[in-house]
């Protein structure tokens, strides 16, 4: 049932109440870091500054999240941003990434180091030596080493731009068998072009490779990014051949950069290796504004089982690129689309696409092929998914969503319901779901919506609450308490994502109703911090200060 809060002092008192039933916090017992992280944020926000840089500073105890490298620069500048980032050269996050098992030069927290750094040449320094520092479980060539190296060089060249001088002084730094790590400081090696970096890197490796191939694009120096790309390793080299796929090239440089791609090497034999250079070599294709050659690699590309890749991710990307260019989006290429996504062959598990192909095709289409799109295509992907769970319901509720543009909102009712009454692909659930949410289905049937909602969470998965709450208005919204409610304790520890997302929009009757929904008493400490920010944000920094401490998201008395 909804929660009736008239003040931020309520919110509190619920917080407090649900603490008091969860217990004491166990001393042994830490804070989700990422929570930490948008603790210190609302405190930032709500013009406690000073407050926030201490919270943000503490979360060094630990493994930085993703959150920490966009708080940051926001939240620590100047001498501040330097203190904090040369603290942390004392322990493992210049050599960490922001998620354990990630290794991209984008995931390393040493670039984000660089970032709080660029400026001060002394840290600079320092940070650059420690990246550098081959670690006792390392060899000189290690990904993470690598990542973390390229992270630095990157974020450093950005902060300098139109300073090649700095080439010189971070090349006395490296070892001889360093120098193509300095390629990783793209921004300044862009202007000077292929034949200088060189000089002065010698062989470029991969994981710097896209992004210099990115900085010869900008400076116009086409022909250098292009023979950069064909050196490098087959993935890499297909990514940097699609950057240089831009609008507005001439034919003399398509007609090359489509050859070098047909050259590109594709890795192995494997069918889903070979699926990606396909999909791949389509999308360069739609950027070259040459749809037909696409539509033919999407006739005869055999499904696999990459997420993103695949006949339907690439039908649907081909229908958004016809909707782009509707004087291009001619029945027959339409059709060949729906042939391919109508096909028995293509496995299921992508089929999700089926709900946003069909209105977008049927938006696309002549008269004819409307006829066509409702009378043969939706029976033919019906018949596709049948035997797959629920997911024949993806092809109703396409259907459903061009009846509903024509003004009948209650078109797909009858399919709501369907999903309602049986445990449904959560995939689907949450298609119908959202569908719901812009029929209006909470103001006319508000039972129905509350069942439909409570499928969708059913499987308690994170990533559908995120996926489906915004999706919803703040009518909408009030059923979910009672979905929840309907849900099983043991697949309710989603009321946290549910709690963070009434914490964003600053919904406090939501966010109290996950108070008394949550699970455990986990759930309900990152629940009750949520409400905290909810309180620091807006300015009550008594009461956040107060929750913020009970439920273990700040350990300490603020100084």
């Amino acid at each position: 049932m909804p929660v009736d809060l008239s003040t931020s002092t309520d919110l509190a008192d619920r917080a407090r109440s649900a603490l008091a039933r969860a217990g004491a916090v166990p001393s042994e017992w830490k804070m989700d870091s990422a929570d930490r992280v948008d603790w210190a944020v609302a405190r930032f926000d709500g013009g406690d500054h000073a407050g926030a840089a201490v919270d943000l500073a503490a979360c060094l105890d630990g493994w930085l999240p993703d959150e920490f490298a966009e708080a940051a620069p926001r939240i620590l500048t100047g001498e501040q941003a330097v203190q904090v980032a040369t603290a942390a050269l004392g322990g493992e996050h210049p050599y960490r990434p922001f998620a354990s098992g990630r290794n991209g030069p984008e995931d390393a927290v040493a670039g984000m180091l660089a970032r709080l750094v660029a400026g001060n040449p002394d840290a600079e320094a320092a940070l650059l030596r420690a990246v550098l520092m081959i670690r006792p479980d390392e060899y000189r060539g290690s990904p993470h080493r690598a990542a973390r190296i390229s992270a630095v060089f990157a974020a450093l060249a950005e902060a300098h731009i139109g300073e090649p001088g700095y080439l010189d002084r971070w090349s006395a730094l490296l070892d001889g068998d360093d120098q193509p790590c300095l390629a990783a400081a793209a921004a300044l090696l862009g202007p000077l072009g292929l034949a200088e970096t060189d000089r002065r890197c010698g062989t470029v490796r991969d994981v710097d490779g896209e992004r210099l191939v990115a900085a010869f694009v900008a400076a116009d120096r086409f022909d250098d990014a292009l023979t950069l790309a064909t050196r490098l390793g087959p993935s890499q080299q297909q990514l940097a051949l699609l950057t240089l796929a831009t609008p507005g090239l001439t034919p003399k440089r398509a007609k090359a950069l489509v050859a070098a791609f047909r050259k590109c090497p594709k890795g192995d034999r494997s069918r889903d290796i070979q699926m990606i250079y396909h999909h791949r070599f389509a999308r360069l294709f739609l950027a070259l504004e040459r749809v037909d050659d696409a539509l033919v690699i999407l006739s005869r590309l055999r499904d696999g089982r990459i997420s993103g890749y695949g006949p339907d991710p690439l039908a649907l990307e081909v229908l958004r690129w016809l909707d782009g260019r509707r004087e291009a989006a001619t029945p027959e290429r339409l059709r060949a689309v729906l042939d391919v996504l109508a096909s028995p062959g293509n496995i299921h598990q992508l089929a999700a696409v089926v709900a946003d192909v069909v209105p977008l095709a049927h938006a696309l289409a002549d008269e004819q092929l409307r006829t066509e799109i409702v009378d043969v295509y939706v029976p033919r992907l019906r018949a596709r998914l049948r035997d797959t769970g629920s997911r024949e319901l993806l092809a109703d509720a396409g259907l459903g969503a061009v009846i509903i543009e024509t003004g009948d909102a209650t078109a797909l009712d009858p399919v709501y319901a369907r999903a309602a009454g049986k445990r449904t692909d959560s995939r689907v659930s949450l298609v119908l779901a959202q569908l719901a949410g812009r029929t209006r289905l909470a103001t006319r049937d508000r039972e129905l919506f509350t069942r439909l909602v409570t499928a969708t969470l059913w499987r308690g998965s994170w990533w559908i609450a995120d996926a489906l709450l915004p999706a919803l208005d703040a009518e909408a919204r009030a059923v979910v308490p009672d979905a929840v409610a309907a849900v099983p304790a043991d697949r309710r520890r989603q009321v946290v994502a549910i709690a963070r997302f009434a914490e964003r929009v600053a919904d406090s009757a939501l966010l109290a109703a996950m108070l008394d929904a949550a699970p455990d008493a986990e759930s309900t400490r990152r629940v009750a911090g949520r409400a905290a920010m909810v309180l620091a944000r807006h300015g009550e920094l008594p009461d956040a200060l107060d929750v913020a401490r009970r439920c273990g998201l700040v350990r300490k008395e603020p100084r």
